[in-house]
């Protein structure tokens, strides 16, 4: 729809933004508001849509042109130097963030961007729709200036009474339970954490901060014996960054599934490549797991459940 192309043109830090419809319908009767433009009738308008949107719009021609703002005439900050290089929309951003900086230079703590962007905007979610990865404009401006950080989603852990163990991270949610429960008592972990399945791949700082909540001392990995479950630990280390902790095998458990776990079939594992698993598993454990997939089969971590763990 050409109407929504031109509103991300004009304003690309909202492309992304999960109520972007609704601002855009919020923009288009400001602007019919005050007479700018006419709305159609709503035979007009999309039939699906969370909003609906008009297919067209009426512009109102005026000879009565609202005077352009001189940028250059703002006391920019040294950080915002590349003003003259960002569009309008963008302007508009820089200029709220400008004055924010004027306000608060060296008196700044770092506080979570939903709250800073509240403050600068009067919008908790616009730094987080402006932003890539942890930078704004195109990597010229860290969140880290305006004394924001990005929070990452909680990982439910449930810890046990022993601390300088590893933490046990396992795939499924099912397994989570067991697991925690079994090690209440066994105390082979400090904690056992859900890694929410290919969700976990994202985690590295919420992981970061169970390690250190609970004193652990590295991570171990338990997912499904498939193409996916492999993938995700593979995934996960490869994005972590150099400050977060890498899971590594838990090799007692992928040693116990594959000689005793229930085998399922599953046609797409023969399409996996068999490098993932030695990867993961090394060449010895990788290879019989490789094998197992060309056969069509896998094996889903609850075949080592809470009772088979109470039995060992």
């Amino acid at each position: 729809m050409q109407l929504k192309q031109l509103y991300f043109e004009l304003y690309p830090e909202i492309q992304n933004h999960p109520e972007r419809s609704r601002m855009l319908l919020q923009a288009l009767q400001a602007l019919a508001a005050t007479g700018a433009i006419m709305l159609p009738a709503r035979a007009s308008w999309e039939k699906v849509g969370q909003p609906a949107l008009p297919m067209w719009i009426k512009l109102v021609r005026t000879h009565n042109e609202a005077p352009k703002e001189d940028f250059s005439k703002i006391p920019w900050v040294p950080e915002l130097g590349f003003w003259p290089e960002l569009t309008s929309a963008q302007l508009a951003a820089a200029k709220c963030i400008n004055e924010f900086l004027l306000q608060r230079r060296g008196n700044l703590q770092r506080i979570p961007i939903k709250e800073r962007s509240l403050e600068i905007f009067g919008d908790e979610k616009r730094l987080d729709a402006m932003r890539q990865g942890n930078t704004l404009f195109s990597g010229r401006l860290s969140l880290d200036t305006l004394g924001a950080f990005t929070v990452p989603l909680p990982l439910p852990y449930r810890p046990a009474p022993v601390s300088g163990k590893p933490l046990l991270v396992v795939e499924n949610h099912n397994s989570y339970w067991s697991f925690g429960e079994w090690n209440q008592r066994a105390l082979r972990y400090s904690a056992v954490v859900y890694g929410a399945g290919e969700a976990f791949r994202s985690t590295g700082a919420a992981l970061r901060q169970v390690l250190h909540e609970v004193k652990g001392t590295d991570v171990l990995y338990l997912g499904d014996l498939d193409p996916k479950g492999i993938g995700i630990p593979l995934d996960f280390n490869r994005s972590s960054a150099s400050d977060e902790p890498k899971v590594a095998p838990a090799m007692e458990w992928y040693e116990w599934l594959l000689s005793h776990g229930f085998r399922r079939k599953k046609a797409v594992c023969t399409n996996a490549h068999p490098q993932s698993a030695i990867d993961w598993l090394g060449e010895t454990l990788g290879e019989e797991l490789a094998e197992l997939w060309r056969g069509e089969c896998w094996i889903p971590q609850e075949a080592l459940g809470f009772e088979q763990l109470s039995a060992l």
